[in-house]
């Protein structure tokens, strides 16, 4: 990531890559000088990964941990190895403690066992005097709530004697009146250690704890510790995952939402922005960057940081409700800069003036969602196709790349989930992003236009799917139906033109193949390309159909007729017309070996 682009902070002149790049010896030396504020200031602008190598080389790591804003220790947490986030959190305070519970052991609104798990083992890790701290300020709620996960207390009635208890309850109790259970034998030496703790600093609380343990209902436990979690939370500047959700509502884009300055310089307290600085993408080339680098404004510049860091927090929370590594929040982060970019191109295309008003003058949220809104449009027309009444649904099994890619982004379930298929990267991590430009977004509609438009004619003028899955299975054909797509229907039926004057989808028999393959291609150059009498014919035929049984769209047709050609042409571009290649191992032109 390049340095954050908005509001730079003042920082000591030192060269953040030679610095990072400094052995041990050498890097304590070069802070030692530094004031405690220049390393916080330091410290903030390093990537999250960075972070643990300098705080724990600098001369006040302690200081440095619990000045670090929560969310941003989280974060370094996150980033960092095992062994440095146990040293980071030995100098972390109760407060920073319970804020890393509250904020990574929740799904949505359940508490998540295996995530409390996690944070006790590596407090214990930090050692015992660190879970002292926690538990001294953990909100009563919330410890209920992780002791009913993972240990039951049974309580021995008074009219029963000690010894006979023991036959038939639990072997472990620290007072012969509570017994207790732990559901989980590799958690049980820390949850030990836990009630034992408590049992030892605050008997009264021990007692209580037990009590509760005994007669609270765990879902009304949990449903309190979430609302008293969400305000802990809430007093740090992070929604709940509920309201976060408003990222993805509609919004029309006439309909934005005014800033007003003097209300927010009233009423708004001077916090450190949750992700302190938005950084930007290596080699990103985003409409909204360049529209940034023209304001000059501080006030709006800070108004904009201010807003860019509330708005990642939703994104993030939505899309990675819990958080997994430090990729989720740089996904997130990602996310909203796309989403920006989408929504400031919908609002203002390539108007530099006039985007930068609307950074000025709306909530980013409101571009955001002016975003997600189109993206909901293209996503409601997506799914359309597939209940399309003009059609049997089950001929968009069958479509070809990238047609298929672009269909399967749109309409994901999810309107969060919507991507843009990206046919470079078919088969890899990167074969769905997010969408960012509004180019992308008027490309993928043509190409759901051209779906839509195409898949009656289809089935009009080369009967219904039902045959030619008739026609495929039949033995002896050069390929199954795992590798039939429309390119391969048309081309099909071209063939069988060529062969005996009917255009329809059947096999074209092996014998004939010799004889239609030359027939098929001119050479210009070095290369095939399908005849220009075929194109004429090939376009002719589908324009009477159209005609004749729907009704003409011609930049549609054209458009997906031209790609059908372009496939064939990509296949046989240096194929010898004279030596046809063996047809078996082609998947465009359906052939029946056996004749």
């Amino acid at each position: 990531m390049k340095e954050p682009s908005i509001v730079k902070p003042s920082l000591p002149k030192i060269d953040l890559e030679k610095l990072l790049s400094l052995s041990e010896k050498e890097l304590e030396n070069t802070l030692a000088p530094l004031k405690f504020e220049e390393l916080r200031e330091l410290i903030l602008n390093l990537p999250w990964e960075k972070r643990a190598r300098v705080i724990l080389a600098s001369p006040y790591p302690a200081g440095l941990v619990r000045n670090l804003p929560s969310i941003e220790l989280f974060l370094t947490l996150k980033a960092s190895s095992l062994d440095l986030a146990v040293e980071l959190l030995s100098y972390a305070t109760a407060t920073q403690i319970q804020f890393l519970m509250d904020f990574d052991c929740w799904y949505k609104d359940r508490l998540r066992a295996e995530r409390v798990a996690s944070w006790v083992i590596l407090l214990f890790e930090a050692g015992e005097g660190k879970v002292l701290e926690w538990l001294s300020l953990a909100d009563w709620d919330f410890l209920i709530a992780i002791f009913q996960k993972f240990v039951k207390v049974y309580k021995r009635p008074d009219d029963v004697d000690l010894l006979e208890a023991y036959d038939h309850l639990p072997p472990y109790t620290l007072d012969d009146m509570y017994f207790i259970d732990f559901k989980e034998d590799r958690l049980e030496f820390y949850f030990r250690r836990l009630i034992e703790i408590i049992r030892e600093e605050w008997p009264e609380t021990y007692f209580a704890l037990m009590e509760s343990l005994l007669w609270e209902i765990p879902l009304e436990v949990e449903e309190r510790a979430y609302r008293f979690r969400n305000g802990r939370l809430a007093d740090e500047g992070i929604p709940d995952y509920y309201t976060a959700l408003e990222v993805y509502t509609y919004i029309h884009p006439k309909k934005l939402h005014s800033y007003d300055y003097n209300f927010h310089s009233t009423f708004e307290e001077k916090k450190t922005p949750l992700l302190y600085l938005v950084p930007l993408e290596e080699g990103s080339e985003l409409f909204i960057h360049r529209v940034l680098s023209q304001i000059t404004d501080i006030k709006v510049l800070e108004k904009i940081q201010r807003e860019m860091a509330w708005l990642a927090t939703k994104v993030t929370l939505v899309d990675y409700p819990v958080i997994d590594s430090i990729e989720d929040v740089q996904m997130g982060l990602h996310k909203m800069w796309c989403g920006l970019n989408l929504g400031l191109e919908y609002l203002a295309g390539e108007n530099v003036e006039l985007a930068k008003e609307f950074l000025e003058k709306y909530y980013l949220e409101d571009i955001f969602r002016v975003s997600r809104t189109a993206l909901r449009e293209l996503r409601k027309f997506a799914l359309s196709l597939y209940n399309s009444k003009a059609y049997n649904a089950t001929i968009l099994n069958y479509l070809d790349q990238p047609y298929a890619g672009y269909l399967k982004g749109a309409s994901e379930k999810r309107l969060n989930e919507v991507k843009l298929f990206n046919p470079a990267n078919l088969g890899t991590d990167q074969e769905f992003i997010e969408f960012s430009r509004i180019k992308e977004l008027r490309m993928v509609r043509q190409y759901l236009e051209e779906i839509g438009y195409v898949a009656p004619l289809l089935e009009k003028g080369l009967g219904p799917v039902s045959d030619w899955i008739k026609e495929l299975i039949k033995p002896g054909r050069n390929f199954d139906l795992n590798f039939l797509t429309w390119s391969a229907l048309i081309l099909t039926a071209l063939a069988q033109y060529l062969h005996n004057g009917t255009f329809h989808f059947k096999a074209l028999p092996k014998s004939a193949w010799k004889k239609v393959f030359p027939a098929l291609l001119e050479k210009k150059g070095e290369r095939n390309y399908l005849k220009e009498t075929l194109k004429e014919d090939l376009y002719k035929s589908f324009y009477k159909l159209a005609e004749s049984t729907y009704y003409l769209e011609e930049a549609l047709l054209r458009g997906f007729l031209e790609f059908v050609i372009s496939r064939f042409e990509n296949e046989f571009m240096y194929s010898d017309p004279e030596d046809p290649p063996d047809p078996k191992y082609q998947t465009l032109i359906l052939v029946d070996l056996t004749q």
